[in-house]
Parts: structure tokens; C-alpha cells; sequence
């Protein structure tokens, strides 16, 4: 089974127009919240997430639909209330709950789905990742009225969300769901299922949703909530999973942060390792850069995989620093290096993570390569590798 969003079922203006006597600015949206009032609870907050999401990249936010719904005497229009108070920020939840009130004190039907006073509760959540640890899938599963709802989120470390799917959660449970997209998937994740905490959860994705948010919408955004419907993009259920989300954790809760002296503690465990590098102060400067990179990021500096260290070799060497060519010519040697580090480190099965480096390393130097050589990068480097 490849994961399908139940979110594409229903889109906010896919449906017709209402009768010309109804017409108004929100005649379709009306229509489409209409839609779901006998749908499921699940459905309704997938519905609400893909129009939060089409607010924020239209830059309006939710307050002027808010406002203009709780002005109604229109059972759509309290559904669409009692959906979007399922979704997004706390602000926009407490904001659409009470205009939802507002709207139900004067005799507005409910959506068949609403519970008064039922919130999500945490059931359980565990991980997937692939064998170097740089795609994981994290699966939060929550209870509501009697139904579990599981949450998909999918992430890389240093990139952040990648896709967010949702499901109804199977009557075997979680870890089945997981065990059928793994079985589906061959080759593609690790045979290992491992539990999370809430705070664990929240501790792994929270700085995701953060990150997704402050960034702003992408050239792909637009496309994931519009386009095709066998495009994934986190924009679709961003706001569910930060509604979802920051639900784990009192408001008084941080994350542990990454101290500096694991920054020491790694290069030095690097520098002692049997890496091979003739030239140990060229060795010592890249364990620097790397292990202070994922440090600054708040991760575990020897969880490294292909994708999170092209990464971090582009924005915080190929953009930052200036390389000399004798450093250049070692760098694939001091890159293998550490990638085998990391594999000892974390004890991955020795011979078959080396392997997926041997196939992946010539990518990533390339990439690196062809980064480091862009003429915008060369312009905006001011500092030296040594």
C-alpha cells in the first residue's frame, strides 16, 4: 500500500455553484462544506486543512471568513466553523470555535459528525525510517469520539516535512498500517517499527511545522493544493498537523535542545576513529562544520544520511566557505570518512550501510561539485574551511 491522503477526496471549489438565488462570495465554498456535514469528523478536518492552507498562500488568513460564516444562518457554514477549529494555528482555533458557538446558540443544525466537548486524545506513535536514517515516517495516531485517526508524516532531517498523509486507523491498529506501507514498499524503509512518546513525536516534528510556516509557500505549494490529484505536498495537511500537533505537549513544554559539548564530543570520537585521513586538521575542519551544523539544527550530529549531508555541504560549505583546491581534492576522502563514522556511531548493520553510501557518495559529491562551483554561491562566500 503507497499512502493516500483521505484529503484529496474533497477540494474547496470542486463543487458546482449553488442556485443563482444563493449566489455569494462563498456560494462554492458553502457547497463544499455542505459537502461534508455527513461525512466523517476525519474528512471534515482534511477539508478544513486544504482551505487554511489555500488562505495562507492567498495571504488573507482565516479572520475575514470567519467573521463573514459566523454572520450566517447556514448549517454549511457552521460546518466549515466547527471544521476549521480543527486545524491551524491556536489562534485560529479558539477564533473559529467561538464564532461556531455563536452560530449553533441560534438553532443552526450541526454537522452529523461534531461531539460537543470531544477533542483528539493521544493513543500511540512510532517511527520508520530507512536504513541511513534520511527519510522517516512518523505515524500519530489519536482517538476522537471512538474513532482512532492516524496521522502520516513524513520528513528528512535538515529538509524537513515532505509529505502528510491521514487515515482511518485500522482496526489492527497502527503498527499494522505501518507493517503493510513498509511490505508495499520493499527496500524502501528499515523492518523496524519503534514506539514515540507524545513528547518524543512533538520533539521530531513540531520544528517541522515551525520551519514550514516561516518559510512560506514554495513554487510547489500552490500546485500540491490545485493540481493533480496524485501530487503530495505538506501544504495539503500542514495545518491539521499543527493543530494535531502542538495538542502533545503542555504549553509550557520545550524541546530538549542539543548541547555545544556534543559538538566536541563527536569530532573528537571522529578524529579517533580509524577514518584514514593523512591530513587530520582538514578532517578536523569538515567534523566541525558538520557536527555544528546538525548541533544548530537541534538533531544528533552522527544521524547522516545522503540526503541531509548534500544538504548541509551545500548550504554551509559550497554557500558559505571558501576551499582550497588541496582541500577540494581530499573532501571525497574526508566525506567517506565520516559517512563510515556515522555508521559505526549509531550501529547500523556494518557492511550493508556502507554499501548504500558507496552507491550514493558519487551524487552527493557531485552535487556538492556543482554547487560549489554556482556563480551566486562564489559571490556570497565569506568565510575560509581553514
Amino acid at each position: 500500500m503507497s499512502p493516500q491522503s483521505k484529503s484529496r477526496k474533497k477540494k474547496q471549489g470542486k463543487a458546482p455553484g449553488r442556485r443563482p438565488e444563493q449566489q455569494s462570495p462563498y456560494g462554492a465554498l458553502l457547497e463544499s462544506a455542505a459537502a461534508v456535514r455527513s461525512e466523517s469528523w476525519l474528512l471534515a478536518d482534511a477539508w478544513a486543512s486544504e482551505l487554511y492552507a489555500t488562505l495562507w498562500l492567498a495571504g488573507s488568513g482565516t479572520a475575514p471568513l470567519i467573521e463573514a460564516l459566523q454572520a450566517m444562518d447556514d448549517p454549511a457554514a457552521l460546518t466549515a466553523l466547527r471544521a476549521l477549529a480543527g486545524v491551524g494555528s491556536e489562534e485560529n482555533r479558539a477564533a473559529s470555535y467561538a464564532a461556531a458557538e455563536t452560530v449553533a446558540a441560534r438553532g443552526i443544525a450541526e454537522p452529523d459528525w461534531y461531539v460537543a466537548g470531544t477533542v483528539p486524545d493521544f493513543r500511540d506513535a512510532f517511527l520508520v525510517t530507512n536504513l541511513l536514517g534520511d527519510v522517516e515516517v512518523i505515524a500519530i495516531t489519536q482517538e476522537r469520539a471512538g474513532v482512532g485517526e492516524t496521522v502520516l508524516f513524513m520528513r528528512q532531517p535538515v529538509l524537513g516535512a515532505t509529505a502528510i498523509e491521514l487515515f482511518s486507523t485500522p482496526d489492527e491498529g497502527t503498527v499494522a498500517l505501518l507493517e503493510d506501507m513498509i511490505a508495499s514498499t520493499p527496500d524502501a524503509f528499515r523492518d523496524e517499527i519503534t514506539p514515540l512518546s507524545a513528547t518524543g513525536v512533538y520533539d521530531r516534528v513540531w520544528p517541522d511545522i515551525e520551519q514550514f510556516w516561516e518559510d512560506g509557500p514554495d513554487e510547489e505549494a500552490e500546485e500540491g493544493l490545485m493540481g493533480e490529484e496524485d501530487v503530495r505536498h505538506p501544504v495539503q495537511l500542514i495545518a491539521l498537523a499543527d493543530a494535531r500537533v502542538s495538542a502533545l505537549v503542555p504549553k509550557e513544554y520545550e524541546i530538549p535542545a542539543v548541547g555545544p559539548e556534543r559538538t566536541e564530543e563527536v569530532v573528537g570520537a571522529f578524529l579517533a576513529s580509524e577514518h584514514g585521513i593523512a591530513d587530520v586538521e582538514a578532517a578536523r575542519a569538515f567534523a566541525r562544520i558538520v557536527v555544528s551544523a546538525a548541533v544548530e539544527q537541534n538533531r544528533d550530529p552522527v544521524v547522516y544520511g545522503p540526503a541531509s549531508l548534500t544538504a548541509v555541504l551545500i548550504l554551509n560549505v559550497a554557500a558559505k566557505l571558501h576551499v582550497s583546491d588541496a582541500d577540494l581534492a581530499l573532501l571525497p576522502e574526508i566525506v567517506r570518512a565520516w559517512a563510515y563514522f556515522t555508521v559505526d556511531a549509531r550501529d547500523l548493520p556494518r557492511d550493508e550501510a556502507r554499501a548504500v553510501w558507496d552507491e550514493e557518495l558519487p551524487t552527493v559529491l557531485a552535487e556538492f561539485s556543482e554547487a560549489y562551483a554556482d556563480p551566486e554561491l562564489v559571490a556570497e562566500r565569506d568565510g575560509q574551511f581553514r
